[in-house]
């Protein structure tokens, strides 16, 4: 079940600097959203915004009906959303069970738990197979599939992923990007992705924001950012 995102009036950033100003996106229940932007624009702001992790000057934030603005990070998962940071950051000197584990630690407990763990052993089979290894032996492409995977452990309705191409291989990162789209439509998940590799984040998203210094400057349907030649000139190097 997916569930869908309003951000309002957003301004945030760390002490007294600004870095999000008047931040305004909606994602519908369902949809692939990407944010893309230059080093510095402010997406990983944004999405730690979102997520607790860094909390919001003013503004608010809608998950579905239900206002998180001011929620903390670690009571978002169990109402639905949930992150997979930059690079995964994975507890390398646990197993690749055990990270799963810590994913899935809000519905510890419940029925559903060991029927998530088979779901996602099934949906990432590299991942069984490598079930009893220390997550930081892992391959970088490894590696992350087991963010992404451990971030599916929760339930969750909407998952937001920060630059999940980071460090991969080209056929890897084409790879993961497929695994996104598929995981979306299989498990029904809104999905906001942020991206600087911004021709396969087109490719895989439904509509996209152009975040740029901290605001919006615009939005569209995917594909016509990808054929916009201002855009593929500015951030696809076209």
């Amino acid at each position: 079940m997916s569930i869908s995102l309003n951000v309002t009036n957003l301004f945030a950033g760390y002490g007294l600097a600004t870095v999000l100003e008047d931040v305004n996106f909606a994602v519908d229940a369902g949809e692939i959203i990407a944010v893309v932007g230059a080093n510095g624009a402010g997406k990983t702001t944004l999405l730690n915004t979102i997520a607790g992790v860094i909390p919001a000057k003013s503004g608010k934030i809608l998950l579905g009906d239900t206002d998180i603005t001011a929620d903390p990070a670690h009571r978002l998962p169990a109402m639905g959303l949930t992150m997979v940071p930059e690079g995964g950051r994975l507890f390398p000197f646990m197993t690749v069970h055990e990270n799963l584990e810590v994913g899935g630690f809000c519905r510890r407990g419940s029925p559903g738990f060991r029927a998530a763990m088979d779901e996602v052993m099934e949906l990432f089979p590299i991942l069984g197979e490598r079930r009893d290894q220390m997550a930081g032996l892992l391959s970088g492409g490894e590696r992350q599939m087991c963010a992404i995977a451990r971030a599916v452990m929760s339930q969750p309705k909407l998952i937001m992923l920060d630059e999940p191409s980071v460090g991969l291989s080209p056929k890897m990162v084409h790879q993961v990007f497929s695994l996104i789209k598929g995981l979306a439509a299989k498990k029904g998940l809104t999905v906001v992705l942020v991206e600087q590799n911004v021709a396969e984040a087109l490719e895989v998203s439904d509509r996209a924001y152009v975040l740029d210094h901290g605001s919006i400057v615009r939005s569209a349907p995917s594909s016509e950012l990808a054929d916009d030649p201002v855009i593929r000139d500015a951030y696809m190097g076209l």
